[in-house]
């Protein structure tokens, strides 16, 4: 921790200036029930808990031309009381906790070092260069290829070890980088890594841009090429938002520990598209988004064509956020929480789904606001046995935002799914059937931003 003091010190000799940018946050959670039934043996009931996120951001200004950046999470998504502190007991040796007495931990596990980089701008022939290098964070267009998870909603985050060159000529930008997304084993050619060049404009009123990523792994002839088209157009109260984005490869998939493949020869070819518009007047908001994400009739064969959003897009707060169903473990322990999602047929993201999400917010007063919303969801791709027939369902969410003062707020939830078909007909042969009760989920999330 001394050295972590250290690091985010600045001192007035080194003529460096540090700035901060980032959040505290503090969420509620309440589900009855995650397991979408009452009759399921392994259903869990009512589950609730409490849980943290510091997110800080230092920036070190060295000088007009360099800086170093960085992200550090404490207690990241830590619930409340989930490390209670212990002693080892010198006469058994056990490790006993003492969270009656002493509390929780306050040690290092809630400490996260998750990115840090560096960056070098400077001019040639006129012409603005920046170039960045490090664990960075990636972020594209609407962010449902790529999200950085800085939302204080986002629980992920997407980063890659790059070294990334962009410039501006005016509102033209343009960017190429190469990442190494997994080392494997050293001195051993499984490493895959990946090319992106982007193209674009973007003014304070309208913006487009083609993003191309190329990904390769030689050693198991894997390739794959990711091309997302993303455009907004901001015409006074009116604002429209696109991303469409297609993945397409071949090759063998997951090298296992022997050097074999786990997944030979296959082909992959998905795709995926957001459209999204508001309307904004004095007090009343009017939103609404289209998204398509491509699904597979056939789950057995070598052909992926399962296209799956970003996690960090969300589209409501139990559809598509929370995996459904999940059942209460066999077995409870520390790894498991408690809890099992073998029974889960969607689960984080959007995927294998047509949905549309309008929403509606109105200014109660100059610090509260309400929104009114709903999700409805089916499947792109039926199974082509008819095996899961059906659409995903519809969820209606009510939320009511406060902001008391500058950098704080709150924001309170209250969700309805009602499951569709896809889960009403399911039967798993091992955890049983009877997924057909309604989820009633309560969110509270209390904050200050910086």
């Amino acid at each position: 921790m001394l050295l972590l003091t250290a690091l985010l010190s600045s001192s007035p000799a080194s003529a460096m200036e540090l700035t901060w940018e980032g959040y505290y946050r503090a969420r509620g959670l309440l589900y009855d029930s995650l397991s979408l039934s009452n009759t399921n043996a392994a259903s869990e009931g009512t589950s609730n808990y409490l849980d943290h996120r510091l997110l800080l951001q230092p920036n070190w200004l060295l000088t007009p031309n360099a800086a170093v950046h960085a992200q550090i999470d404490l207690l990241p998504l830590t619930r409340w009381g989930e490390q209670p502190a212990t002693y080892v007991d010198p006469v058994t040796g056990e490790t006993i906790a003492t969270a009656f007495s002493d509390g929780v931990a306050t040690a290092t596990p809630g400490l996260s070092g998750v990115r840090a980089w560096g960056e070098a701008k400077f001019e040639i022939r006129d012409v603005p260069v920046r170039i960045q290098m490090g664990r960075m964070p990636l972020h594209w267009g609407a962010g449902v290829l790529w999200n950085n998870g800085d939302d204080v909603l986002a629980e992920y985050g997407d980063s890659a070890d790059r070294l990334q060159v962009d410039t501006r000529f005016g509102p033209v930008f343009a960017m190429a980088a190469w990442d190494v997304q997994f080392e494997g084993f050293l001195g051993v050619p499984d490493d895959m890594q990946a090319a992106s060049l982007a193209l674009g404009y973007r003014s304070e009123t309208v913006g487009v841009g083609l993003l191309n990523n190329y990904r390769y792994q030689p050693s198991l002839g894997y390739s794959a090429y990711t091309g997302d088209v993303w455009g907004f157009a901001q015409l006074g109260p009116v604002r429209a938002e696109v991303e469409a984005m297609g993945v397409f490869g071949s090759g063998d998939l997951d090298l296992n520990a022997d050097g074999t493949a786990d997944a030979n020869e296959v082909s992959v070819s998905a795709m995926g598209v957001m459209v999204r518009g508001g309307y904004e007047l004095e007090k009343l908001v009017i939103n609404a988004e289209f998204g398509v994400a491509s699904g597979d009739a056939d789950t057995t064969d070598n052909k992926l064509k399962t296209f799956t959003f970003d996690r960090d897009h969300n589209v409501g707060l139990l559809l598509f956020e929370e995996p459904l169903p999940t059942l209460e473990s066999a077995v409870l322990n520390d790894t498991n929480d408690g809890r099992t999602t073998e029974a889960a047929v969607t689960g984080e993201g959007v995927s294998n789904a047509i949905y549309f999400n309008p929403r509606i917010s109105y200014r109660l007063f100059p610090a509260v606001q309400a929104e009114l919303g709903w999700v409805g969801a089916i499947q792109a791709k039926s199974p082509a046995d008819g095996s899961r027939p059906g659409g995903y369902g519809s969820e209606f969410d009510l939320s009511v935002r406060v902001d008391p003062v500058p950098h704080v707020f709150g924001v309170g939830t209250v969700g309805v799914f009602l499951p569709g078909a896809y889960y009403r007909d399911y039967n798993d042969p091992d955890l049983g059937s009877g997924f057909d009760r309604p989820v009633v989920g309560l969110r509270f999330v209390g904050g200050v931003e910086f």
